[in-house]
């Protein structure tokens, strides 16, 4: 497929709902295992795992955009970009990408090269709105 400049602003309202939908699903099973000890944990064991994979769905609904509209300063879709990677790439390990200038303290995750990538709800939420909103001005449709 060729690179992708613009996306119709209907796609990329589907996908941030799409995104909202599962935040709003994962605060009600959190919720729900409120007081219960053993669901806690196990809601906590499975959290990264979960945030991970949100991370690869909400790339690849705008996979195919072009790198160069994306820009270089550390922006929401680099960090997306690089947490991908470190998460398809390099065992959940992030590491740096010599064409992005990434700072981890002006990140919306924090996370610093060579530390693994471990996404909570919040972290997540943050990021994908984040995301979203970046890409509606970096190629409207």
């Amino acid at each position: 497929m060729l690179a992708v400049s613009s996306y119709p602003e209907v796609y990329v309202q589907l996908a941030a709902a799409r995104v909202e939908e599962q935040i709003v699903a994962y605060a009600a099973l959190a919720d729900a295992t409120k007081g219960q000890p053993a669901a806690e944990a196990a809601l906590a064991a499975f959290a990264p795992g979960y945030f991970a994979t949100a991370l690869l769905a909400l790339d690849h609904h705008f996979m195919h955009r072009m790198r160069g509209a994306e820009g270089k300063d550390g922006n929401p879709l680099n960090e997306v970009r690089m947490l991908g990677d470190a998460i398809m790439s390099h065992d959940g390990v992030l590491t740096g990408d010599k064409t992005i200038k990434y700072d981890p303290a002006k990140s919306l995750t924090g996370i610093a090269l060579g530390q693994a990538v471990v996404l909570d709800a919040e972290s997540f939420s943050r990021l994908a709105r984040s995301y979203i909103a970046e890409i509606g001005k970096r190629f409207p449709g």
